[in-house]
């Protein structure tokens, strides 16, 4: 049993509630959530119940003629008791009502009904009125299976009424006697299959609620890793700005409006000014943050002025001012370069000032002119090489007037209704749809499109045809049984009726046994249990045709149980339960003939009742057929959900750890590694080595080939590494920009510093082309590497590894770039032209 502890819809569901109960909590939501629904049902069926005991007591006078002033009292007195059960409903305010009120409301009139059948019995010596008894069977089908009283109500109120009816009647001839035996074996079949069936609605109706409540919970959680995931797609994960792929998106979208609306589009591109300088004194660490702050001052201009502030690669950001003017990007553009200044990020390596500057080139286009999105980019571009060339820490516009030529330095943007940001969340609708679809359709014809239609047969094919042999031998078993024990009720015709009853179990069997063996479609089989049901019940009612006795006019009422027992027992669907229910009630209507008044107020009585208990019969059907296409439905798209769910996490993993960019780990996925790796080398008292990779004068390349091209490069010098790196049982990292990282566990510093070799011959062997390196003789990619090795343990702070291979790097590029440092050793590299003269303490990659 699922405790208040774990009380998550997952574990209740996995845990069956079989008792009907859900822990505390969750109770109290399906009680508040199935208030309203249950109190119009019941309301429903306490009107229907209320026009139900006035047609049942039409012939009450004949049925009761020793006590018929009692007996119209006591009805008097039971509609007076049901009338004030309906009024409750719309009486008591809604925030007094509760979920017992409404069961209370219903069950009472029920044990007044059946109070006043059992009261009847003791004080009358009617024959008809102990025949008339049978109608305690109708009233409990009626409060199980119509009006789905809550089991525990249900089972209480059938149980009370079976032992009063035991208990209480007693008959005052042998007839009545008889009489009163064949009902009490009525009852007790009747009631086991009414609270069977009670018991499987409200299971159900749980089941379902669960199903709901949990499809509920997974597309909240669909939904939020749908956001974490659009966010990890759309916003640079360092300084959380939108990335260039939005910038696109928002770009192709802000054009496409404004030409609509003809008018401008303004754009800045922002670049800080001598950033490989200050990543090279202060370190790749305290660039991150440099650049993180100066996206921060952004951020407030953009959002100052009305813009969309995006990353578009290494230390270049854009503002996209949409229906801005020239003047509009001017301002702020000045706003950026007043706002870094005020910063104050001291920057000793910059030709311009003592603290970081940014250079911005400002241009505005009109859409309507019928000009590509790309124009305004490549004339913000060529506007910010003209802030540069005048010496930077400044804003430069666009001549407007220019003819838009190629700019030295585009950042590409994809055309409009290319893959956005937007478009992520679009595409073909999710799988469970079709099936979200039926649930809304409501299926009230018990049919599926074809599709799910057959996958709903065949879920349960193999259950339902084992099911079906399972009732058979049962059902066959109850009918001798039932029948062999009340032969009394019809003496006259006692051994005819066993005969019959022989040798239909033994042809009923038969079938049952070739409707198991033999290969066929699932309706098919429920066809010839529904046509076997329908023979049993025509070749009972015709045998009981032949008595003459009012006794078994009373005893018919037991035809009622074939039907019942082919939806509730065999479970079969709706359609099928029709056959034998219709022909059930029209084998008793043409065969069934009464003689004397006496026999034909029984038979009509009985007839009545049998009518009564079809129609539970079908309602029961119908609606067990559509809770379980209904929790079938529920599955498909918990499932489905659940797939879904299970697929976005995996690549929300994927996301968060990998670089979107080369589809190595990235540097929140190195972190962990790191520790990691760390972590179980000190327990093996075993060294560890790192090597840092810097892409020599890569900020020349992506300005002389351009973004697109620099993106391609960082790629194949990561596909290279990352090869390299598994070799040598090592972990490749990109940790920003064009900066790499190799985690070795288990190498001493020579080790590393052959690796080192190695990457850099193959990053050479590339022969990616750079006309623009300051390599001393090459015209291709090279890659700068500084490597250290400490033996993990305790004592030894991780971060001293990260700052000795930051240190290395360093040493590496001031030597001549194209090689490796290790930490400790001279540097195996050539001296370059120039470098920074001074280098600050490295900050450390884990905080």
């Amino acid at each position: 049993m699922i405790t208040d502890q774990d009380s998550s819809t997952d574990a209740v569901l996995a845990g069956g509630h079989v008792w009907l109960r859900f822990p505390k909590a969750l109770e109290a939501r399906f009680q508040a959530d199935t208030l309203e629904p249950r109190r119009r049902l019941l309301l429903i069926c306490g009107l229907i119940g209320i026009v139900s005991i006035c047609l049942g007591s039409a012939e009450l006078a004949k049925l009761m003629p020793d006590i018929t002033e009692v007996a119209f009292r006591n009805l008097y007195g039971i509609l007076a008791v049901s009338a004030m059960g309906v009024a409750a409903f719309w009486i008591v305010p809604r925030r007094w009502r509760r979920n017992w009120h409404a069961e209370a409301c219903t069950a009472v009139p029920l044990l007044a009904v059946n109070a006043g059948l059992i009261y009847g019995c003791v004080i009358s010596h009617a024959d008809t009125t102990f025949t008339h008894s049978a109608a305690l069977v109708s009233s409990v089908m009626y409060a199980c299976i119509a009006a789905r009283l809550r089991f525990v109500w249900a089972s209480s109120s059938a149980v009370a009424s079976f032992v009063a009816y035991v208990v209480f009647v007693r008959g005052h001839t042998p007839l009545q006697e008889l009489i009163v035996a064949s009902t009490t074996a009525l009852m007790a079949v009747s009631y086991v299959f009414a609270l069977v069936a009670n018991y499987a609605f409200e299971h159900t109706e749980r089941r379902n609620w669960l199903l709901r409540r949990l499809a509920a919970e997974q597309r909240d959680a669909l939904k939020q890793t749908s956001d974490h995931l659009h966010r990890l797609t759309t916003q640079d994960p360092l300084t959380r700005l939108f990335n260039r792929r939005q910038f696109d998106a928002d770009l192709a979208q802000a054009w496409l409006e404004a030409g609509l609306a003809k008018a401008p589009v303004a754009l800045l591109v922002i670049d800080v000014d001598f950033f490989k300088r200050y990543n090279d004194t202060y370190g790749h660490l305290a660039g991150d943050r440099c650049l993180t702050l100066v996206a921060q001052e952004l951020s407030k201009v953009a959002q100052a002025h009305g813009g969309i502030a995006a990353r578009l690669g290494g230390e270049e950001f854009g503002l996209l001012l949409p229906g801005g003017s020239l003047d509009d990007a001017l301002k702020a553009g000045t706003a950026m370069c007043e706002g870094v200044r005020l910063a104050r990020i001291e920057h000793r390596a910059s030709s311009v000032a003592g603290h970081v500057t940014v250079s911005v080139g400002a241009a505005q286009c009109w859409p309507a002119q019928g000009l590509e999105a790309q124009t305004l980019v490549d004339q913000a571009d060529r506007a910010l090489y003209q802030a540069k060339a005048r010496g930077r820490h400044q804003v430069c516009a666009a001549d407007p007037a220019a003819v838009p030529g190629p700019a030295p330095t585009g950042v590409p943007i994809a055309p409009a209704g290319s893959a956005g940001a937007e478009s992520d969340r679009g595409g073909p609708p999710p799988a469970e749809w079709p099936y979200t679809e039926a649930l809304k359709a409501g299926f009230f014809k018990l049919r599926f499109p074809a599709a799910q239609e057959a996958a709903y047969r065949k879920h349960n094919a193999g259950e339902r045809q084992q099911r079906l042999l399972l009732m058979s031998v049962l059902g066959l078993v109850i009918y001798g049984v039932y029948t062999f024990g009340n032969g009394a009720m019809f003496p006259d015709i006692r051994d005819t009726a066993l005969w019959w009853q022989g040798g239909l179990s033994v042809v009923m069997l038969l079938m049952a046994t070739m409707n198991h063996l033999i290969r066929m479609p699932v309706l098919w089989r429920e066809a010839v249990y529904s046509l076997g049901t329908a023979i049993l019940a025509v070749a009972s009612t015709w045998v009981l045709a032949q008595s003459r006795e009012m006794s078994t006019l009373a005893y018919a009422v037991c035809l009622a149980l074939i039907p019942m027992f082919s939806g509730v027992g065999a479970r079969q669907p709706f359609w099928f339960t029709c056959v034998p229910s219709v022909i059930t009630c029209l084998a008793v209507a043409l065969l069934l003939r009464p003689v004397g008044a006496q026999q034909a107020l029984v038979f009509a009585d009985s007839a009545l009742m049998i009518i009564t208990n079809t129609v539970f019969t079908l309602i029961l059907a119908y609606t067990l057929e559509r809770g379980a296409r209904k929790q079938w439905l529920l599955s498909q798209i918990e499932r489905l959900q659940g797939d879904a769910l299970h697929q976005a996490t995996q690549r929300l993993h994927g996301l968060s750890m990998l670089d979107p960019l080369t589809g190595i780990r990235n540097r929140r996925q190195f972190e962990a590694d790191f520790e990691q790796t760390w972590a179980r080398s000190a327990a093996d008292r075993q060294p560890v080595a790192m090597l840092m990779i810097d892409v020599d004068f890569f900020k020349r390349y992506n300005d002389g080939y351009g973004h697109p091209q620099g993106d391609a490069c960082l790629k194949q010098v990561a596909a290279a590494l990352d090869e390299v790196a598994q070799e040598a049982h090592g972990l490749a990292a990109r940790l920003g920009g064009e900066e790499f990282g190799v985690l070795l566990p288990g190498a001493d510093a020579d080790q590393a510093r052959q690796l080192g070799e190695r990457l850099c011959a193959t990053v050479h062997r590339l022969g990616i082309e750079h006309r623009h390196t300051q390599v001393q003789g090459l015209d291709r990619v090279t890659v700068s590497v500084g490597a250290a090795s400490l033996l993990a343990n305790a004592a030894t702070d991780p971060r001293a590894l990260l700052a000795g291979a930051d240190d290395a790097l360093y040493q590496a590029k001031h030597r001549g770039r194209n090689g490796v440092a290790v930490l400790g050793e001279a540097a195996r590299a050539e001296p370059m032209a120039a470098a920074p003269e001074e280098k600050a303490t490295a900050t450390p990659l884990l905080q």
